[in-house]
């Protein structure tokens, strides 16, 4: 979909007034958009469109309710145009246009999409100066999105007769139309992924989508792809315990987007594993990260090192990425099992991000990282009661395999430390009562920081892709108490999303800023339509964007 602002209408056809609906190739269509006062947005630049605007209002008893339609399909003209085939026109409603937030948007852009698909190649959207640039960038977006289509693997397939839209708007939102095509590129990537089945879709498939990435902008990413092997030399038994149930592989996909400047990350970091790290693995030369760089400080003794600025210390996004969750041994219900291809919805939206941040070209720095495995039922599976350690030195009871998500995050959220991030975002679709507490409107947050909380919360309300802050109270901890182990994975039927938070907490370290994101109720719809929703990657480019701003 191809998608521009103008400053002008579409032009009318020196053709025979059309006498029924029109669905030739080069037909446009002008949306003017009205609100539940009747007033008409963009009206200034629509003169020579009143008396239709009007007519067609009055005929029809348009009242301008949000989402509701009409169109003329050009069957008359005004004097200006009687001599010539003028563009169609579909009016639609936009309600109380002091409520005009993410919601109704979204609709209406669906509205105006589905309204013009299949019959007009391009459409003027007229929004003058109705809408403010947050509110023209989600607009923008929802519309891009509402072209979104996964059928691959239909053999008959309807292609759209739409391609084109522009919308009529000031030259000043050219950087937020930019900017919501880039945001786009990765939601779609994002979707893309997560509505392939999981016979396709697997560890190493994903690992193959982020090396492709690196191929594409190979002046902005590194991609690094650690396998079993790596792991178990770098002691990540909890991630193994749910990779070894599979015969795919399990694979820790490591993205270094570098907007800003190169870094790597700090193999001395923190006391995991670091005997065994260290003891000659040539094997991992080429995949463990390097000592971070360092620069001299005038104020700093002459035998003194300095870290490299804070400014440039990447954010690390951490995606769950679980390409199918049978639940293990603890095996899920059969009934809509087919949807557990969607548990990967973490790390598909962690590789749209970073399609997005190539395709914006940030100047930030950020880590993505996919802790990508399938979940299971096998001779080599993991049993309920099996005690594993974390790459940390903690001791795991696994009380049920079908709590999957946190072990492979929890190894991973050890090793992305090494980068000495300025935050650690982990978002994952974690838990059946995170969709109990928000259902499908809000993704949970927990967090460890107050500052990254905010930040978060900010770019929520900017992009319209909805959080909640959750409680991740001290006392919430004891329900993970383990008789013979550190911790066990699960902690009993009450409060499930908050120790699910409360277990992933205790492999962040003191000091480290960190958030958790569940989107088990926002990554994908269920039933006849299901599908991936491509959350949270706006929400994410917002947060980066204004990140990338501060710095």
């Amino acid at each position: 979909m191809n998608i521009k602002l103008t400053q002008t209408l579409p032009k009318t056809h020196t053709q025979k007034i059309l006498k029924k609906e029109a669905k030739s190739k080069d037909a446009a269509c002008l949306v003017v958009l009205i609100d539940d006062k009747k007033n008409i947005l963009a009206e200034a630049a629509l003169s020579d469109y009143q008396t239709r605007i009007k007519q067609l209002m009055e005929v029809s008893h348009f009242n301008g309710k949000a989402c509701e339609t009409v169109a003329d399909y050009a069957l008359a003209g005004d004097k200006k145009t009687a001599k010539e085939n003028p563009v169609q026109l579909l009016l639609v409603g936009v309600g109380n246009i002091d409520k005009l937030g993410h919601s109704v948007l979204q609709k209406i852009a669906n509205t105006i999409y589905q309204s013009t698909q299949k019959r007009v190649d391009s459409i003027t959207v007229a929004l003058g100066d109705a809408l403010e640039e947050n509110h023209f960038g989600q607009f923008a977006l929802n519309l891009l999105a509402a072209s979104y289509r996964f059928d691959k693997y239909k053999s008959e397939q309807t292609t759209p007769v739409l391609t084109d839209i522009y919308l009529l708007a000031d030259e000043s939102l050219e950087a937020a139309l930019t900017f919501a095509e880039a945001v786009f590129a990765g939601q779609s990537l994002t979707r893309d992924v997560a509505n392939e089945p999981g016979n396709i879709c697997f560890p190493a498939y994903m690992a193959e989508q982020a090396q492709e990435l690196a191929t594409t902008y190979p002046d902005l990413l590194k991609v690094t792809v650690l396998g079993e092997d790596e792991m178990s030399a770098l002691g990540m038994g909890c991630f193994l315990a749910v990779a070894q149930g599979s015969a795919k592989e399990g694979k820790l996909v490591l993205m270094e987007y570098r907007g800003k400047s190169n870094f790597s990350a700090n193999a001395n970091k923190g006391s995991t594993n670091s005997a065994k790290v260290a003891g000659g693995l040539k094997a991992l030369a080429d995949k463990l990260p390097t000592k971070l760089p360092k620069k001299s400080s005038k104020n700093a003794d002459a035998n003194s090192e300095v870290q490299v600025a804070n400014d440039d210390a990447p954010i690390v996004l951490v995606g769950k990425g679980v390409t199918f969750d049978s639940g293990g041994i603890s095996i899920k219900p059969g009934a809509a099992m087919d949807e557990m291809k969607f548990d990967m919805g973490g790390s598909a939206s962690v590789l749209g991000t970073i399609k997005a941040l190539c395709e914006a070209r940030l100047p930030i720095n950020v880590v993505g990282a996919l802790a990508c495995a399938e979940n299971m039922p096998s001779g080599d599976a993991t049993r309920p009661g099996d005690i594993v350690k974390a790459m940390n030195g903690k001791s795991v009871e696994i009380l049920n395999t079908d709590a999957e998500g946190r072990l492979v995050l929890a190894d991973t959220l050890c090793y992305v430390q090494r980068y000495n991030p300025k935050a650690i975002i982990d978002v994952a679709t974690l838990t059946g009562a995170c969709v109990v507490a928000l259902g499908h409107v809000r993704s949970a947050v927990f967090s460890n920081d107050e500052d990254v909380l905010f930040e978060l919360e900010n770019a929520s309300h900017l992009s319209g892709d909805l959080i909640w802050h959750m409680p991740m109270d001290d006392d919430y901890q004891a329900q993970l108490d383990s008789p013979i182990a550190d911790m066990q994975n699960i902690g009993g039927k009450g409060a499930g999303a908050v120790t699910a938070a409360c277990f992933l907490s205790r492999f962040v370290e003191e000091g480290q800023a960190w958030a958790h994101l569940d989107i088990a109720g926002t990554a994908w719809n269920s039933g006849k339509d299901k599908a991936a929703t491509g959350r949270p990657v706006p929400l994410f480019m917002q947060y980066l964007k204004n990140s990338a701003n501060m710095a």
